[in-house]
């Protein structure tokens, strides 16, 4: 087994682990456990149980952002409804299919938090998460870098909110909530495009 294989055991482990059991109860020992290998091999590829979270933050993020990159369009043309309610299905269906992930983002937003250790590497994840989400806002969107840049943080921000609140209450009308959002975004597209047809005729 390569070096590359039993880190990848050991960070699918801990994700595993972190999932099930929290961050409180999530020891090195049943991380190794599950993982199949010696708790000190633990400690050779990651300095503190804390630097192993903010890499399944950062490798599971990654994942996601793979996820989303097949809403690239290659048109220019406007985004209609459909087009947009399908991208947002993909944030939309990870609560859905993987609530346990939607549980760890929170717990390891608070790690970043309280550990100044590992609160440089979180920024960076959400900082590369953000990027990625911005360049599909204006693949998706039509938008300007400009503007995707900033509407990227708002729609990450909404998409971590719902999913939090999907998984705190059983009777939230999440669906009800991504249809009203899809309607926002389609909305705040349509005025952008009408103000940039606006300044053509001025």
């Amino acid at each position: 087994m390569t070096e590359h294989d039993r880190q990848k055991k050991i960070i699918d482990a801990a994700y595993q682990v972190l999932a099930e059991k929290g961050y409180d109860q999530a020891s090195t020992k049943e991380i190794a456990r599950v993982a199949g290998v010696a708790q000190g091999l633990i400690g050779y590829y990651f300095s503190s149980k804390d630097m192993l979270f903010a890499e399944v933050f950062r490798r599971e993020s990654e994942k996601y952002c793979e996820s989303l990159s097949f809403m690239k369009r290659k048109d220019e043309a406007p985004p209609t409804g459909d087009i947009i309610q399908s991208a947002l299905n993909v944030p939309k269906s990870r609560a859905e299919e993987n609530p346990s992930w939607v549980k760890l983002r929170y717990e390891l937003y608070a790690l970043g938090l309280r550990n100044p250790a590992v609160s440089g590497s979180i920024r960076d994840t959400l900082a590369s998460k953000r990027n990625h989400l911005a360049e599909l806002i204006e693949s998706v969107g039509n938008l300007s870098p400009e503007r995707s840049k900033a509407l990227a943080p708002i729609l990450l921000s909404v998409f971590d909110g719902l999913g939090l609140q999907k998984l705190c209450d059983e009777d939230f009308d999440y669906d009800g909530a991504y249809d009203t959002l899809a309607a926002m975004i389609g909305a705040y597209i349509r005025s952008v495009q009408t103000e940039g047809t606006a300044r053509l005729h001025d």
